[in-house]
């Protein structure tokens, strides 16, 4: 019962994030002129790939995502990333993730902190979509098996699109699939994730 619940809540979360892939498809259909104009200066202003194989600080691209709820269901997750472009178009990353879930049943409730990291890579195509692969290992408290935590791994697959707010700074927003669901995984396919990230 208590992971058709968890199971419900987090796809109540997705159809928010669905919602809100809709609003930034809006947006950007509204903005495709400017955009054009943009991508352009963009693209003239760009860095060119490090020299000699030599690692390029400039190349660096730090961000992340941050996400919550409050109520009968309480979800908050703070994600960091760093990542590091190889060519304009290609780049790899690390990030961290942590979460906090509870949800409040009648007579208990169930509550963990979710700790985890990942390695990602993506590539940028037709100027600002992605296609986006990542594995992630999160660590959780077993839904089955009281005072347990477990390992859970998981590969995402998929893509999404940013809007570069600078040359060195963008938002994005990304619809991935989990291709190794487990019983205590604590997502609902598909991911819908929103980002943000900058270059110094």
């Amino acid at each position: 019962m208590e992971k058709i619940h968890y199971n419900r809540a987090l796809q109540q979360l997705n159809h928010v994030g669905t919602w809100l892939l809709f609003s930034f498809a809006v947006l950007f259909t509204t903005e495709i002129s400017a955009q054009a104009r943009e991508f352009e200066a963009v693209k003239q202003s760009r860095e060119k790939p490090s020299r000699s194989g030599k690692f390029d600080a400039s190349r660096l691209r730090y961000g992340g995502s941050f996400g919550a709820t409050f109520g009968d269901i309480t979800f908050v997750e703070i994600s960091p990333t760093v990542g590091y472009l190889l060519t304009d178009q290609f780049m790899v990353g690390l990030g961290g993730r942590y979460m906090y879930f509870e949800e409040r049943f009648r007579f208990t409730r169930y509550t963990t902190n979710i700790y985890g990291a990942n390695t990602f890579a993506q590539y940028f195509f037709m100027e600002n979509f992605i296609a986006h692969t990542e594995f992630e290992v999160l660590n959780l408290d077993d839904r089955f098996i009281p005072d347990e935590r477990v390992n859970v791994n998981s590969f995402f697959v998929g893509g999404g699109y940013r809007s570069m707010i600078s040359d060195r700074s963008f938002a994005s927003i990304l619809v991935l699939f989990n291709l190794t669901e487990d019983a205590n995984t604590p997502y609902t396919n598909p991911v819908v994730r929103v980002n943000f990230g900058f270059g110094i």
